[in-house]
Order: C-alpha cells, then sequence, then structure tokens
C-alpha cells in the first residue's frame, strides 16, 4: 500500500482542523488511539494534487509503522 502513495513527514496537512506536519499527525493519530473513549477524526487533508488527497485511518497504520514516523520516546 505505501507504494501507491507519497508522502513526506514534514508536509503540512489539516488533521483534526489544525495544520500540523504529517509526523505530528500520525503521532496524535497515536495518541488518538490509545484513548478510545476519546472521539476523533482520523483524517488529514492534504494539498490538492497529492495522492491521496486525503489521508484515513488505514493511511495512518502504515505510516505509524515506518522507521520516519517513529515516535522519539
Amino acid at each position: 500500500m505505501i507504494s501507491t502513495f507519497d508522502y513526506d513527514p514534514e508536509e503540512i496537512v489539516s488533521f483534526e482542523g489544525h495544520d500540523v506536519s504529517l509526523k505530528e499527525a500520525v503521532m496524535r493519530y497515536r495518541q488518538s488511539k490509545a484513548h478510545p473513549d476519546v472521539s476523533a477524526d482520523f483524517s488529514a487533508i492534504r494539498d490538492p494534487g497529492k495522492i491521496p488527497q486525503l489521508f484515513e485511518a488505514e493511511h495512518f497504520e502504515v505510516l505509524a509503522a515506518l522507521p520516519e514516523f517513529e515516535r522519539a520516546d
């Protein structure tokens, strides 16, 4: 699946109504998954022309497993 879309960890995306880097969005996705009792929108909107234009939970699952998006702890 990763070969079907391009990504840049530093790319700015709109996630939960905030403009953040894709790396930050993946970190927030992980945090939200750790607290399933809190409702979260697992989608990030990208600039037009990017594929995919909308990252969803399935994309975040793939990105979270990549070395570029590893936790810093």
